[in-house]
This record gives structure tokens, sequence and C-alpha cells, in this order.
């Protein structure tokens, strides 16, 4: 078991938020409400975290004075809670604050809960704790253990390219069974939706020196190549598993083209993501590496070819290779892009050219 540095933050926070909150006076309370807010407020990055603390504290307070107001007037009990939380949530809503809305429900709803003495005196306590959480949260993500997308996106995107090049090279070789492949893919569809939510954390990140800015944005440009890239070897596989009876009834040599072309594009991708790990040359081409296959043609000229040759066959779709072939080429021209990026921003800008990866070897 590995705990992510997310969840050692929460428990971080929680301690930091019930620490401020023992030293107020007992007419508090339940002290652990800070605790509470403390995990709710938490946010995936630090970005987020800078700009949600005000957007908190305005639903936390829009929160108190609704729950304060509906008390006073209609008294204390679960039908107007209910009432409360909708009213809240429409107001949230209509001042575009609806993504603060759960941290200003638990607001309100503690307010409202029961307490003793005055309970103006324990709505501003309650207020407070639930403030000290969202402050704690805040705190703890910017100074402990910052998130690190950069590895996060690379490492993922490497992983699941990898699992993408098996399951490629199974298809090609008629290995494979369709449904054990559609079964994976929709794993594979998952894990790049969760590659795309991480790196839009990451874009949304702004560095806290403004003379950092133009190096971030390069690498901002870099990264979501990478993630494209990862994307489009999804869609070949997906496009060959689709079309698969197609495929297999493919004469010889323009099947022996894909094959060969995923082969290079394979080699290509993993070849990027070792130099941008740095431990391979940046500007080695991929001739470099790899030995000229004699047999190897252009896939588009392979294919149109194919059609000159057997336009009336019946064995299987053109319109389905087709699909299969822009598929490869779309993702051919997106690793030139990233191969072209990458070799930019290693050759060019060497005052500011890191990239920080901390060495995983799994999905963060």
């Amino acid at each position: 078991m590995k705990l992510g540095a997310r969840i050692i933050k929460t428990g971080i926070s929680i301690i930091l938020a019930l620490a401020i909150a023992s030293l107020l006076p007992d007419e508090a309370g339940l002290k652990a409400v800070a605790g509470v807010s403390a995990v709710v407020a938490m946010q995936p990055s630090v970005y987020r975290s800078i700009k949600t603390v005000s957007e908190q504290a305005i639903g936390n307070v829009i929160g108190a004075i609704l729950s304060v107001a509906m008390v006073t007037v209609f008294g204390n009990n679960f039908i107007i809670m209910g009432v409360t939380v909708i009213l809240l949530i429409a107001i949230l809503f209509r001042f575009n604050l609806a993504h603060v809305a759960t941290l200003a429900s638990v607001t309100a709803l503690i307010i409202m809960g029961q307490h003793t003495g005055d309970f103006y005196v324990s709505a501003f306590f309650r207020f407070v704790l639930v403030m000290i959480g969202v402050l704690s949260s805040s705190l703890v993500n910017f100074v402990f253990l910052p998130p690190k997308f950069e590895s996060k996106i690379y490492y993922n995107a490497l992983n699941i390219s990898t699992d993408i090049f098996v399951w490629l090279k199974l298809v090609l070789n008629d290995t494979s069974e369709y449904h054990h492949i559609k079964e994976d893919r929709s794993l594979i569809s998952n894990r790049i939706s969760k590659l795309e939510q991480t790196f839009g954390y990451y874009e949304e990140e702004k560095p806290l020196m403004k003379k950092h800015a133009f190096a971030q944005n390069r690498k901002k440009i870099l990264f979501k190549e990478v993630v494209r890239s990862t994307k489009q070897a999804y869609e070949v596989l997906k496009r060959m598993n689709r079309y698969e009876n197609d495929l297999y009834n493919l004469s010889n040599d323009l099947l022996l083209q894909i094959k060969l072309e995923i082969d290079s594009l394979t080699s290509f991708h993993e070849q990027i993501f070792i130099s941008l790990s740095k431990k391979a040359r940046y500007d080695a081409s991929i001739s470099d590496t790899q030995i000229e296959n004699p047999q190897k043609k252009n896939l588009i000229d392979a294919f149109q070819k194919e059609i000159i040759k057997n336009p009336y066959q019946t064995a299987y779709s053109f319109a389905n290779i087709m699909q299969i072939v822009s598929a490869i080429e779309e993702y051919r021209y997106s690793l030139e892009h990233l191969d072209r990026l990458r070799i930019s921003f290693f050759s060019y800008h060497r005052s500011d050219d890191e990239i920080e990866l901390i060495d995983e070897d799994f999905d963060l």
C-alpha cells in the first residue's frame, strides 16, 4: 500500500486545523468541525487552493448568514434545514459559485445543528471553525508536497502508451480476443480521461514569479502534446480493434506495411519518452537507432496501390481500412509535432530547460 501525497496532506491539514481549533474557548463547541471542513476544502492543486480560498470564504459567509436568518425567522427543524440548503445552492449557482456549494452547505448545516447556549455565539464559532479548516487545507497544500504534475503526466502517459503498444502488437499478429481488447480499451480510456484531468490541473497552475511564466508555458505546450500523442495512439488501437475483421482480410503486402508503420511509430514514441527524461539524447533522430527496413514503404502509397490493384474486392471495406490508415497518419503527425517541440525546448532554452521528473513506475 502506498499513500499518495494528497492523502498525507489531508491528514496534515486535519492535524493543523484541530491544533488551531484547540486554542478557541470551550464555547466554540465541537472542534472536530475544523477537521471536517479541512477534508472537504482540500484541492488537487496549489492554484486551486489559492483561487478557491476567497470563493470558499464567500460561500461560507452566504451559508452562515442564510442559516442564521432562517433559524431566526422560522426556527430550527429538519424541514427548514433542507429548505435552507436548497436556497443556498440556488444562490451560489446564481453567482457562479456552484463549486463551493458542498462546503457552504456543510457550513449551513453545522450552524443550524444542535447547540447549547446562545445561538448567535454558537453560529459565529462554528463559522470560525469551518474557516480554520479551509485556511489550514490551503496552507498545507501550498507548503507541503506540492503536486508534481510533470511527473504525473509523464509517467501516466508512459504507462498508458506502453499498454497500448502491447495491444497493438497483439492485434496485428492476430493473437488477441476482440472482447478482451474491448474491455481493456474501456480501462485505458478511463486512464486517459484521468490523464487529461491531471493536465487540466497542471494547465491551471501559475508560477510564483512572473519571470517564470514563459518557461512554464513552454512546458505546458510540450506536455499537452505528450497527452495528445498518447490519446492518438489509443485512437489507432480503437479503430484497429473496431475493424479487426477488415484488417485480417487485407492483402499480405498492405498488412505488412501497416505492421512496419506501427512498429516504427511506437519505437519513435518510446524514444521521445526516454529523451524527455533526459536518459537519451534529445537530438537523436529515429534513423540513428533503427536499421532501415527495405520492405517499408509509404503507407498512403501502399494503400492507394491496394485500391488500384483490387478495386472491386469484397473481403473487406476500403472505408474501414481508410479509418485505420487515417488514425495511423494522425498519430504520426502528433509524434512529429511532439518531436519538434521536444527538440526546440531542449535546444533553444538552455537557461530554464529543467523538466522535473521524480522516479515512479506506476500510475499516480
